[in-house]
Order: structure tokens, then sequence, then C-alpha cells
């Protein structure tokens, strides 16, 4: 945990030095005191409303495992990025299966497939959202470049996901074997982790489950571009729909960069490159991203804490590791 902490720091703190360089406080501080605070209660609003998206989208991925509610699911997620807020490598994602699984007694190995799998399914999202922005952007050769080379693996992983399930037996039988010279109680770990993770991948097969995880898809990405809106209208920014776009994605592509919690120093620096394609000065650039970033990362991370004493878990029990 330390030594991920140290390293996200230190990336967080290169990513912070270029999003501040050059900046001028003035206009900054300018822009931060004029905000139309009005503007900044919609965005949140959207926000959860983003979230809440992915708790009903997530309930199509488990149908294979366990039907759950997605009120239930929902708390889960706040919790999971409350603690993507707080800790370092995007270990909410494990605490969120984690979590889960104690509640609704399942794997958290098949919960876990199946975040791993919302994860494509929201790259996905963001390619296509991309795409379109490519298209309405001339030159940018490097963003289509990136655009390409992401596309590739994203697909490579969805594929070999795929595999991995349709060879389950397989693959079950290449675990046994390869944990042999272990000790039985971790064989019998490992085998029961392996079956609940492929598990969890039999929702990328479901035919049923397809529509409402596209539909959900659209919910979760058309809430978060309307929060984007709404928080330029704070700032008093009149900025084209692809900005909200462009924002989006680049911002959701840094927070895949490892950093320290809560994504900063990589929030600051895509905002002020995606506003920047939109001629905003840089400090303006810079203000927006950290009112933005206060939007998200607060009211998400009191949540996630209401959640978390109701389930009766200590922020401690789950820092751990």
């Amino acid at each position: 945990m330390k030594k991920k902490l140290l390293i996200g720091t230190i990336i967080s703190a290169v990513f912070l030095y270029l999003a501040f360089r050059g900046i001028q406080w003035g206009i900054l501080w300018s822009v931060l005191k004029q905000t139309r605070v009005i503007y900044l209660v919609p965005t949140i609003v959207l926000s959860l409303m983003s979230h809440y998206s992915r708790a009903y989208r997530w309930k199509f991925m488990l149908l294979p495992v366990k039907s759950i509610p997605t009120r239930r699911l929902f708390s889960a997620t706040m919790i999971g990025f409350m603690a993507n807020n707080l800790l370092p490598a995007r270990l909410g994602e494990l605490v969120r299966a984690d979590v889960l699984g104690r509640r609704e007694q399942i794997s958290r190995t098949a919960s876990f497939a199946t975040i791993v799998y919302e994860r494509i399914v929201d790259v996905f999202s963001l390619l296509v959202l991309l795409w379109v922005t490519l298209h309405q952007m001339p030159g940018r050769p490097w963003l289509r470049k990136s655009a390409l080379w992401i596309l590739a693996l994203n697909v490579l992983l969805m594929l070999a996901m795929l595999a991995v399930y349709k060879y389950r037996e397989t693959v079950s039988r290449w675990v046994v074997r390869a944990a042999r010279r272990l000790k039985p109680g971790h064989q019998t770990a490992i085998q029961r982790a392996t079956d609940g993770y492929l598990t969890g991948l039999a929702g990328m097969t479901h035919p049923r489950t397809l529509v409402p995880i596209a539909l959900g898809s659209v919910a979760v990405w058309g809430f978060a571009l309307l929060g984007v809106h709404f928080c330029f209208r704070a700032v008093s920014m009149d900025l084209p729909v692809l900005s909200s776009i462009v924002v989006i994605v680049l911002v959701s592509m840094g927070s895949m960069i490892p950093s320290a919690p809560a994504f900063i120093g990589t929030t600051q620096y895509a905002c002020i490159i995606a506003l920047g394609f939109f001629g905003v000065e840089k400090s303006e650039a810079l203000a927006y991203s950290i009112l933005y970033h206060a939007v998200q990362f607060f009211p998400v991370t009191v949540l996630g804490f209401y959640y978390l004493s109701k389930e009766r878990i200590r922020f401690r029990e789950i820092s751990k590791g």
C-alpha cells in the first residue's frame, strides 16, 4: 500500500506541476470567486444520477450470479468510489467487490469479474464518444492514434475474457494443475476464486442483459456529460456540447493513470488539455478543473462514508492491504 501511494503521489506531483506551471493566479481566483453556485446543484445531482445508473447497469451484469436490487448495488458503488477517492491504485474496485460479497453472500471474485466487465464496457463507451469527437475536430493525430491503440487493447481484452469463459472448464483444469504443489487449503481457495471469477463472466454472454447494459451505459455517460455542461455554466463558460465530451473522455482516461488518491493532478491536467482545444486560457481551465473535481469528490465521499457506516464497516478495514 505504501509503495503504491508513494508512486501515485510522485506521478500526481508531476501532473500538478504541469497544471500549475505558468498560470496567472489573479485569473484563477477571479474565476473561482465568481462561481455561480446555483449551477453546482444540478452538477452534483447529475453526478449521483450517473452513479445510480452505473448501479442499475451493474445489476444486469450480476444477474447470472444473483439478482440484487439497484438500491443495494448503489450503496456498494458509492462505497467503492469513496474508497477510490481516498485510497491509491483504484483499490475502490476491490473494496466494492468485497462489500458486495460480504452483504450478498456471493463470491468476491465473481463480483470483481463483473467490475472488470464494467470497466471494459466503460472504455468502449468512451471510445465511441472519442470517435464522435475526432470526426468533429480536425487534426489531433495523436488523439486518433491513442484511440486506435486503446480500442485494439480493449478488443483484445474483451476477446480474452470471452475465450476464458467459453473454455472455462479447460481453464479451471489448468488452474488445478498449476496449484498442485501448493498446500491443500491454498489449492481449495484458488479453485473457489477461479470458479467465482468464471461465474462472474457469465453476464458477457447472457442475451437478455445486453440491451439493459447498453441503455445503462447511455445513462451513465449521458448524466456525466450533462454534469460537465452545468459546471461550465457555473464558471460562465459558453462552450459547445463537443467540449463536454472531450472533457469527460480525457478526464476519464486520465483517471486510468496511476496517481495519488482522488486522481489529483491527472484530473487538473486533463481538463486543461481538453479545454485548451476550445481556446480556454490555462488559468481559467485550471479553475474549472478545481471546481469540477470538488463537486465530484465531496458528495461521493460523504455518501460513501454514510453507506459504509450503515454496513457497520470501519474505513480501517477496507484500507488494509
